[in-house]
């Protein structure tokens, strides 16, 4: 997939977890909704997203999101340390 796209569907991830988020605390603007289902635990709710995409051939899908979300952090926190 492009690359451009990927980031604009981060993106919107992004965005629509802030909105859907009850606690602000427990969240931070560059986290997904997938990542932070997967964080949180929420099992019912990151099935039905890594269901939906398995039909893109992703397996694990929110668990993945996290993981992306922990390494672009940890690089991040290299950069500025660096």
């Amino acid at each position: 997939m492009n690359t451009r796209l990927k980031m604009i569907g981060s993106a919107l991830s992004q965005i629509g977890n802030v909105l859907t988020a009850f606690d602000l605390d427990n969240t931070g603007p560059n986290e997904s909704i997938s990542a932070r289902m997967h964080r949180q635990g929420h099992k019912r709710r990151a099935a039905i997203i890594d269901a939906v995409f398995r039909l893109f051939g992703q397996r694990n899908h929110c668990e993945g999101a996290h993981l992306a979300d922990v390494r672009d952090a940890r690089a991040l926190l290299l950069e500025v340390d660096g």
